[in-house]
């Protein structure tokens, strides 16, 4: 009875968003020591002495479209264009992996602390004090896996390239505008992460897939495929 209520894949699952959690966890808290602290100063240095204009435009334009209020925004206008759209699971997914990942973003930079990097490295303001973990990648991660859920069929792999470059785009936009560290950008990767195996675990509980995706909504969904 119990396996049927939480199957083992939601348990396994689960393990591992802890697992990820941990992960980001101590990712930031070595990132605040000394030592990782002086070799992530060095290398915002080395990229701060290849900026160019054009560099610096193509950053300024990822960062203003993975900020976090954009996310906010998508969590709301994505799930509603899937609930229109009739796919209730997804919209329930988006929702739950744009504001999982944003709430670990938070919890974590709560926590952590980190302070940001040298301000003679910034080529714009932080808008924020703290700067583990990075909360445009945090962004950035979250629409990739968005876009993971949103596309189906044969075009999914290339919505996975496109989400990946995506990703590396904005963090590497936010280490060369001096406002964030390596590890700021990695633990983000590894917040979303934790997300999706949170969201994937709950999906597969029965409770769960019997409300968002009820037997006669899925026997229609049969029928159209045939």
């Amino acid at each position: 009875m119990t396996s049927a209520v939480f199957p083992r894949i939601a348990v396994r699952r689960l393990l591992a968003c802890a697992f990820l959690l941990l992960c980001t966890l101590a990712l930031g808290w070595a990132a605040t020591t000394p030592g990782v602290t002086r070799a992530d100063v060095s290398l915002d240095q080395d990229i701060a002495g290849h900026r160019s204009a054009a560099l610096t435009t193509l950053a300024k334009a990822a960062t203003a479209v993975a900020q976090p209020a954009a996310g906010i925004a998508l969590a709301l206008v994505v799930p509603l264009a899937l609930l229109v759209w009739r796919r209730r699971a997804d919209a329930a997914a988006c929702f739950a992996l744009i504001t999982g990942t944003l709430a670990v973003a938070f919890v974590a930079k709560s926590a952590i602390k980190e302070v940001r990097p040298p301000s003679r490295l910034w080529v714009i303001p932080p808008d924020s004090q703290w700067s583990f973990p990075s909360g445009h990648t945090a962004v950035a991660a979250a629409l990739a896996l968005v876009l993971l859920v949103v596309v189906r069929g044969r075009r999914r792999p290339l919505a996975a390239v496109i989400g990946a470059v995506f990703v590396v785009v904005v963090a590497a936009s936010r280490m060369y505008l001096g406002v964030h560290y390596l590890p700021d950008v990695i633990g983000s990767c590894l917040g979303a992460a934790a997300a999706a195996a949170a969201v994937a675990a709950l999906a597969t509980l029965p409770a769960v897939r019997t409300r968002l995706d009820p037997p006669a909504h899925r026997g229609r969904h049969a029928d159209r495929r045939r």
